[in-house]
């Protein structure tokens, strides 16, 4: 018996767990807290034709990959992969000024 489809907004927040910089399709490994009472680990950023896209763990099947975890519908799937460019952008920002930041020079002593 399928229930009223209630949309509840709950915080979300995604953290980037690792930058790919190598210039494949995938851009980042993400992990997901889901209102500080779900999370969801090894979810990858990856960059598709039609732009950016989520692919969540899965498992090899008789038929092919299933996913284990996923969002029900679309508001959702936009609203957690609007977070993951939001938190691959910064993460990818930080990471570039830290690889322009001069190496500290020896220190002299007085």
């Amino acid at each position: 018996m399928k229930q009223n489809e209630n949309t509840t907004t709950l915080p979300l927040e995604m953290r980037v767990n690792r930058l790919d910089t190598q210039g494949g399709s995938c851009l980042a490994h993400l992990s997901m807290t889901l209102g500080d009472c779900f999370a969801v680990r090894g979810i990858r950023l990856m960059e598709g034709k039609n732009g950016p896209f989520l692919s969540f763990p899965s498992y090899k099947a008789k038929d092919g990959y299933q996913d284990i975890c996923f969002p029900l519908n679309g508001e959702l799937r936009r609203q957690m992969t609007e977070a993951a460019v939001n938190a691959y952008h910064q993460a990818l920002e930080q990471h570039q000024t830290r690889q322009e930041e001069p190496e500290p020079g020896p220190e002299m002593a007085m």
